[in-house]
């Protein structure tokens, strides 16, 4: 059986932009949309998707850029990401037009599976999943390696690429429903730096929840300094692993926040 051929599939469209959405499960599960990372849609990727789906979730992964189950090519995705108007990765005080359809589908997942729903934003799209809080139907949103371009710079190694406006209403809903956020990084990770952590504690205070694994040099489990992809790239599939470790946070959080609706 080809990958491809455990997943259904359907086109969504939304506000001028459409993209196909590979599923996985009927809609009777809770819903978890995973927007993919830089790499593509990889086989880690696609491994997540199928072990969040064993785990309750109806999964959806939409397929936003690059080639689906190909081998990684971050440059090249880079270079189109730049240029691609859905998603001004390059204009940090406006909102990707990609957004805005990410929030329409949250909406349509929320109304398949009956109740809100979790999300998981990653490296650079690890940003829109504040976005999405803007809306009622995203209960439990999770930040995994968030990063954004410029994030090197010693003066940008803080922030989170949301507009302002996006980010004030983020924390309102917060606020208001008591919606936490978990954010997920390696301690080593020069692109996901402990101030953008420090940062989210700051706004969202005991709502932001904070998984970081040890990388730092001679860290007992052996995991690199350069690590970076906590669920995907840099995932180890062995029990008591931190990276296993987090993903069943990762579960945890969604069964407490999505796991008793309906």
């Amino acid at each position: 059986m080809l990958l491809t051929d455990k997943f259904s599939v359907f086109d969504f469209f939304s506000d001028g932009i459409k993209h196909s959405v590979y599923r996985l499960g009927d809609g009777s599960k809770p819903g978890v949309l995973i927007i993919q990372e830089l790499p593509g849609i990889g086989k880690q990727t696609i491994a997540l998707a199928e072990r969040l789906h064993r785990d309750g979730f109806t999964v959806y992964l939409p397929h936003l850029f690059g080639q689906f189950n190909a081998p990684i090519t971050p440059v090249r995705n880079l270079v189109k990401l730049c240029v691609n108007l859905e998603f001004r990765l390059l204009a940090n005080r406006r909102r990707s037009p990609i957004s805005d359809w990410l929030r329409a589908l949250s909406r349509k997942i929320s109304e398949e599976c009956n109740g809100s729903i979790g999300a998981i934003g990653m490296c650079l799209t690890g940003g829109f999943v504040l976005t999405l809080m803007m809306d009622e139907s995203v209960s439990a949103p999770v930040l995994s390696q968030p990063t954004h371009l410029g994030g090197f710079k010693e003066s940008n190694q803080e922030t989170l690429g949301v507009p302002q406006a996006d980010l004030d209403a983020a924390i309102s809903r917060s606020k208001r429903d008591d919606i936490e956020v978990l954010g997920l990084r390696f301690t080593g990770d020069k692109a996901c730096t402990k101030s953008r952590f420090d940062k989210l504690e700051s706004l969202f205070g005991d709502r932001f929840r904070r998984v970081e694994i040890d990388s730092s040099l001679f860290n007992e489990e052996k995991i690199q300094p350069f690590a970076h992809a906590v669920l995907t790239l840099d995932f180890k599939d062995q029990e008591n692993h931190p990276t296993m470790t987090a993903y069943r946070n990762v579960v945890e959080f969604f069964n407490e926040k999505i796991g008793n609706q309906g």
